[in-house]
Order: structure tokens, then C-alpha cells, then sequence
């Protein structure tokens, strides 16, 4: 028999394994490299997107910034200004901030960044942070000609903002807000934005859109305007009457204004009808509650970018002030 050695073959069926082993091993850490590129590919394009996003947030809030320093130097610019007179009326000057929308251009351009500019004088609508709820009730009454409705509004109001979980006899707190399978409960606390007056239990899409225009959250100020104020708003003056206001809307729409107080209420009553100390406690009540000229502007400035999914957005209340100065009270972002 003969003895046979060991087969060269061997050491290569062995090797097969091993190799396959290391081939897979091989692909492996490929894969782990190629994700591993992948993940810090993917982290790097949301880092830049991050900081591009940074970028142009600070770039839209510069923007607004300098805008409302366009606003206020052309507002300022108004009040030093020589002194207009009426065209109707010679001995009638005008208000330098009335007609807002006609005297501040609907849009600025800072820098390469377009800002939309709207205003409002405070004078013309009410605080609804501030009125009271026969202040409210008066207003949505006026604008819905439905005095119940109006009431429940009013109160639905007031009862979101008080402090008390107790709810007015039309009104609603936080147990009627569950009960009516609402998501957002009242904040007993002022309303941020009228945004907020969506998710008042009775106010509905309609109503919303009918009573915002004549309502703000910004601003202290509760003197209405009457050279100004439309007449829902009016019709909250504290003693003002319908013929003291058909005779200040019947001024307006001739193109007059109300130049003082003792003489409009001397127009309609004249002098010795309710007796002196009666008109003079009407002038008196009217000129606590009524200013002649715009004194408070809400201005509303937001980035016009078609890209933004949401707009930067700028509202500053500015004070004129007697010594042709307009002052910032407050902004909000």
C-alpha cells in the first residue's frame, strides 16, 4: 500500500472560508463608512440649512427694524411740517397724521427686503383688552343690529379675559368651553392678538370677520378719535347723543371737522337750552373720553417674502407727542 502525503489542496479549502469571512467583512465597513458619510452629509446640509435660515431671519428682523425707523422719521417729518389748511374750509387745519393710509407708503424696500407697512389709528377702534362689556355690547350691536347676539359676544368677551371661572349669564368659562367639545380653553387673561377672538365659545367665522376691523389689542389708549371714528365706534363716547352725532358724522361727510368740544355742543344744544352748568358737565365728560386728532398709530410691518411659509411680522404703537415727536410705546413680534 502505498503511503500518500498530504494533499497540496488543503490549504486553499481552508483559506475559502476565511476569505469569504473577510469579503463580507470588507462590504460591511463599507456600508458603515457609506452611511456613516451619509449621515454627516445630511447633518451638514441641515446645519447650513439652519444657519441660512438664521441668516435670513436676522436679516427680515433688521429689515422691520429699519423700517419702523423709516416710519417713524416720516411721521415725525409730518408734525414739522407747515400746517395745512382744509381746502373747504380755510380756518380748518388738518391733522398731520389723519389719513394715514394715504400719507405712509404701502411698502418699503430695506435694503433688498420689502416690507409691507399698514396702520392704524388707535382712535377709531377700541381696546378689547380694555372696553368694558356695555362698551362691547354697544359696538357688536351697532355692527350685527342684533342686541341679544351682541350681549352674548360682550360677555363671551369679558368672561375670556377676567380672572374668575364664573360665567356671565350669556357668557361661557371653561366648564361651558368642555361641554362644548372645545380644544382651547379661555385664557383668563388679555387677548394676545385678535386671532384669539376664533376661539371665543359664540363667536363665529361671520362675526369675527364683521367685528375685527373695529377692535385692537394694541396700544392704552382709550379716547376715540371723533373726527375719525367710524360710527360704531361713536356710539361709545360717554355722553354723546344721536343729535350730537348726526351733527359730528353730518360735519365729516362735508368735509368739516370738529374743532372743539364746547362749540359742537353748543351747535346742537345752543346756549340756555339744558341750562350753562348742563353743557358745560357735557363738555367736560366729552372732552375726557374724545381727542380731535390722531394721538396713537398701531404699525403693522411684515416681510413680503414669497418664500416664507410664515412671515416676519412687526406691530409698534407710536405716540405723537406735543413737541412734534413720535414716540414708541410698545412693540409686539
Amino acid at each position: 500500500m502505498i503511503a500518500r502525503g498530504p494533499s497540496s489542496t488543503a490549504p486553499a479549502y481552508a483559506t475559502r472560508p476565511r476569505r469569504g469571512l473577510a469579503l463580507l467583512a470588507a462590504l460591511w465597513l463599507v456600508v458603515m463608512i457609506s452611511a456613516a458619510g451619509l449621515q454627516f452629509a445630511t447633518a451638514a446640509r441641515e446645519r447650513r440649512a439652519l444657519g441660512v435660515s438664521a441668516a435670513d431671519r436676522g436679516r427680515e428682523l433688521a429689515a422691520l427694524e429699519g423700517a419702523l425707523a423709516e416710519v417713524q422719521a416720516r411721521l415725525e417729518g409730518t408734525l414739522r411740517a407747515p400746517v395745512r389748511r382744509s381746502a373747504r374750509r380755510a380756518s380748518a387745519p388738518r391733522d398731520p397724521w389723519g389719513q394715514l393710509p394715504e400719507r405712509l407708503a404701502p411698502e418699503l424696500t430695506i435694503g433688498e427686503v420689502v416690507v409691507g407697512v399698514r396702520s392704524v389709528d388707535l382712535g377709531t377702534v377700541l381696546n378689547v383688552n380694555l372696553a368694558g362689556e356695555r362698551e362691547l355690547a354697544v359696538l357688536v350691536g351697532a355692527l350685527l343690529r342684533d342686541p341679544v347676539a351682541a350681549s352674548r359676544v360682550a360677555q363671551a368677551i369679558v368672561d375670556w379675559r377676567d380672572e374668575d371661572d364664573i360665567p356671565r349669564a350669556s357668557g361661557a368659562e371653561a366648564a361651558q368651553y368642555r361641554t362644548a367639545g372645545r380644544a382651547v380653553l379661555p385664557t383668563n387673561g388679555p387677548f394676545r392678538t385678535l386671532d384669539d377672538l376664533d376661539d371665543v365659545l359664540g363667536i363665529t367665522p361671520d362675526i369675527a370677520t364683521v367685528i375685527r376691523p373695529y377692535l385692537t389689542t394694541d396700544g392704552m389708549t382709550r379716547r376715540i378719535n371723533v373726527n375719525a371714528a367710524p360710527e360704531p365706534v361713536l356710539r361709545n363716547v360717554p355722553g354723546i347723543t344721536e343729535p350730537l352725532l348726526r351733527t359730528v358724522l353730518a360735519m365729516r361727510s362735508g368735509g368739516r371737522r370738529v374743532e372743539t368740544i364746547p362749540a359742537l355742543v353748543t351747535a346742537v344744544q345752543g346756549r340756555g337750552q339744558a341750562g350753562e352748568s348742563g353743557r358745560l358737565e357735557l363738555v367736560r365728560a366729552l372732552e375726557e373720553s374724545i381727542t380731535l386728532d390722531t394721538r396713537d398709530i398701531a404699525i403693522e410691518l411684515t416681510v413680503r417674502e414669497p418664500r416664507s411659509v410664515q412671515p416676519s411680522r412687526l406691530v409698534a404703537v407710536l405716540r405723537r407727542g406735543d413737541d412734534s415727536t413720535a414716540t414708541i410705546q410698545g412693540r409686539r413680534w
